[in-house]
């Protein structure tokens, strides 16, 4: 049983076939997906997806990525504290962090926006799901200033030294496909060194299609391909992985 800890299947424009999409992830045996909101309207629409399919292992999350910064209000905020108590459906808060490859918004309002979503998921004991680009200093200077325990690195792309530094703090680090791009030796460093507990995959799907498939969408039943690289880099079967990164995922999302 794989579990994609960042999908975005919600996004209706991109996955008019999402109901095909979902059962081609049940037969390569995705069973678990947590849909993870971007903007204050998109985290919304992240939570009704899921409420609308009770029979399936969906969960949602609310966030305002660093693009959207200008978002973040206290009535927002106020918003997503009441959901995250009333909805037993949303698991974590973000996608959030910093992007200053894009540029989208002024990097003190990205910090700002981050450092109060950060305190509201300390304040709330949920996890964290944190978008880094070129922005490493300044995004772990604030997640330890506010001292949140439960941290995913989506889409990890940092360094090596990066990375131990994450794990030294207990922070997960997240995979995705591109993890298995003929150029990322230093991902697939980092994949082979981290440590179990703090594993995860992903795909970020529609987006960062693995290598076998690069040129299609991207798609969960693809985070097999992930897995498969991870289980390669660790001398694990892929099986292995799938139960190391499912447990990792439950435990920490808080999901039975």
């Amino acid at each position: 049983m794989f579990t994609d800890t960042h999908s975005h299947i919600h996004f209706a424009k991109e996955f008019p076939d999402v109901e095909d999409l979902i059962v081609r992830a049940e037969e390569a045996g995705v069973t678990n997906q947590i849909i993870v909101g971007c903007t204050v309207k998109d985290s919304l629409q992240a939570l009704e997806f899921v409420k609308a399919r009770p029979g399936k292992w969906f969960w949602s999350t609310l966030g305002v990525h660093p693009h959207n910064a200008d978002q973040l209000t206290d009535a927002v905020l106020a918003d997503f504290e009441r959901l995250v108590g009333e909805e037993e459906k949303v698991v974590a808060l973000g996608e959030m962090g910093l992007d200053y490859f894009r540029d989208f918004q002024p990097h003190d309002l990205q910090q700002e926006t981050f450092r109060r979503q950060l305190e509201l998921a300390k304040k709330l004991n949920v996890p964290v799901v944190v978008h880094i680009r070129d922005a490493w200093d300044d995004a772990m200077r604030i997640l330890g200033a506010v001292g949140n325990s439960k941290v995913i690195l989506h889409c990890f792309t940092g360094t090596i030294e990066y990375a131990r530094e994450c794990w030294r703090r207990g922070y997960h680090t997240s995979f995705s496909g591109v993890v298995t791009y003929p150029k990322n030796d230093y991902l697939r460093e980092a994949a082979a060194e981290a440590p179990a507990e703090l594993l995860l995959i992903e795909t970020d799907c529609p987006y960062l299609t693995p290598q076998p498939y690069r040129g299609q969408r991207n798609e969960p039943a693809f985070v097999v391909e992930t897995a498969k690289c991870l289980a390669d880099q660790r001398g694990l079967t892929t099986e292995e992985i799938a139960n190391i990164t499912t447990e990792n995922a439950l435990k920490l999302f808080g999901i039975s």
